[in-house]
């Protein structure tokens, strides 16, 4: 039940107040910012519409954490470098408030720990630096300033599209830390990363809701034609925005189903070809996945190391999840909500088990295709620690801003295969003299080719002195054998056109 409500002065729907420690609400109706004070409320103007993001909840979702319930009662849209994410403004039933952070299908639930005690200046926090707050130390995994874009509900202070937020996210093992310098003073937010089954959520946004508002099914991939060549790009509505074109190397930024040029490239005709391509679908543990793009990443310092390639998967059930491939072998990888509870330049342990440092390097995006959460750019680059345990490898990536870390198990190409469902000519494979049995094949019939120059110069001049003067024995004899050379070739150039 509501504690107060008031007709929107604007255009006189009721409006909503259930927390005394709300300061303002946004119409539902007509997107006025109505600000609080005392019994009485002023229309400060209209907030922008919200962003289709396809997130399942909605103001009056309701769930439970740490055995307290709660009701999802406003969000904020904010928005930076890697995309647009929620805030949701929670209020418990003690009376109590919080906020549950949702990007691209991940949840981080923060309640206050009031002020800072010495908080660090936050123009000078890297990622990965250390703070020790309320007995434990703490990592900083995302420095960040992001625009409101929109609102709606009640929430604790006033908003609008002018309004910053400024905050450093910080992790120790499974906790979660927000450092918020938005207001006057640095105040800190605590709790953990969670799922929507482990909150217990309820009454949250069906198939029907998200279809009528947005004309899509949620987590539904679609197509997008580049406005600048017209080639279809592989996307997911809401999730992933940065796009680049697989055909023009566009960078294209994506919004509904309106799309906008960022920048123009020349497409690059130099460049290898990835095993998989961006569209392609793997069945995995019997879930569908859907290969949404792909990074060359290569070594900058090391000419010798060979490039590699990262794979973004996604599965509407499961959110994000990546394929690596190396001119070694492959390897599934996933993004580590609990860090390792120790970690220094020689070891980490995650989990009661000790890795050990093996390299540190800089990894460099080389090229980029198809679509990602945040705008993947060739030229972008991070630091990359690789920690090992037998064949499992725990990475650390840093960037100015960033900080994560990932977790790495080896598959064997053919469980690749078998996930394609199609054989797979590997990068290992591509730079390596043919088989015999890959004659007819795409990759051994290429690498035919100067081979196939030099026999035929060599068997012609081996039969000229038979061929010459005129023997049509011998020249047909020569002629065949030279057709029965180029066979493979010509063969994979008539399949090619």
């Amino acid at each position: 039940m509501a504690m107060y409500q008031v007709a929107c002065p604007a255009c006189g729907a009721p409006v909503e107040f259930r927390s005394a420690a709300s300061r303002m609400a946004v119409c539902g109706y007509c997107h006025s910012s109505l600000l609080r004070d005392a019994d009485s409320v002023r229309d400060v103007g209209r907030m922008a519409a919200l962003v289709e993001d396809h997130s399942p909840l909605q103001v009056m979702s309701s769930g439970l954490f740490d055995g307290t319930p709660f009701t999802v009662v406003g969000r904020i849209q904010l928005r930076y470098d890697h995309g647009v994410w929620n805030e949701w403004y929670l209020l418990f039933d003690d009376g109590s408030d919080g906020w549950l952070g949702d990007f691209a299908g991940q949840f981080v639930l923060t309640r206050p720990a009031g002020e800072a005690s010495a908080p660090p200046l936050f123009e000078r926090v890297e990622a990965g630096a250390r703070w020790s707050h309320g007995g434990r130390s703490w990592f900083a995994a995302d420095i960040r300033e992001a625009q409101c874009v929109a609102g709606e509900g009640e929430l604790p202070f006033a908003v609008d599209a002018r309004w910053t937020a400024r905050v450093i996210d910080y992790r120790s093992e499974n906790e979660f830390l927000t450092l918020d310098y938005s207001g006057a003073a640095p105040v800190v937010y605590r709790g953990r990363a969670v799922t929507l089954a482990q909150l217990q959520a309820q009454h949250l946004r069906d198939a029907d809701d998200v279809s009528a508002r947005a004309g899509r099914l949620e987590g539904r991939v679609e197509q997008l034609d580049c406005p600048a060549c017209g080639a279809a790009i592989t996307l997911v509505p809401g999730m992933t925005q940065h796009l680049t074109c697989p055909s023009c190397t566009s960078q294209v930024t994506a919004s509904a189903s309106q799309a906008e040029v960022l920048e123009r490239h020349e497409a690059d005709r130099l460049r290898v070809g990835a095993s998989i391509q961006a569209g392609e679908v793997m069945r995995i543990d019997d879930r569908v996945w859907r290969v949404l793009g792909w990074l060359r990443c290569a070594v900058p310092d090391d000419a010798s190391e060979p490039d590699w390639y990262e794979y973004l998967l996604f599965c509407p059930q499961h959110g994000f999840s990546w394929l690596i491939e190396t001119t070694t072998g492959w390897q599934r990888a996933r993004t580590l909500d609990r860090w390792p509870s120790t970690f220094s330049d020689s070891a980490a342990l995650l989990d009661g088990q000790r890795y050990t440092r093996r390299y540190l390097y800089r990894s460099e995006i080389r090229q980029v295709c198809g679509a990602f959460t945040w705008r993947a750019r060739a030229g972008d680059s991070t630091d990359v620690g690789e920690y090992v345990h037998g064949a499992s490898v725990l990475n650390v990536e840093r960037s100015a801003h960033e900080m994560s870390w990932s977790l790495a198990e080896p598959v064997s190409a053919d469980t690749v295969a078998g996930w394609l469902g199609r054989k797979l000519v590997s990068i290992a494979s591509q730079d390596a003299p043919a088989a015999i049995g890959d004659l007819f094949t795409g990759a051994g019939a290429g690498q035919l080719r100067p081979v196939a120059r030099i026999f035929t110069l060599i068997l012609v001049v081996l039969n000229l002195r038979y061929v010459l003067p005129f023997n049509l024995d011998a020249l047909f004899t020569t002629a065949v054998f030279v057709v029965l050379l180029w066979l493979p070739v010509l063969k994979w150039d008539g399949a090619g056109e």
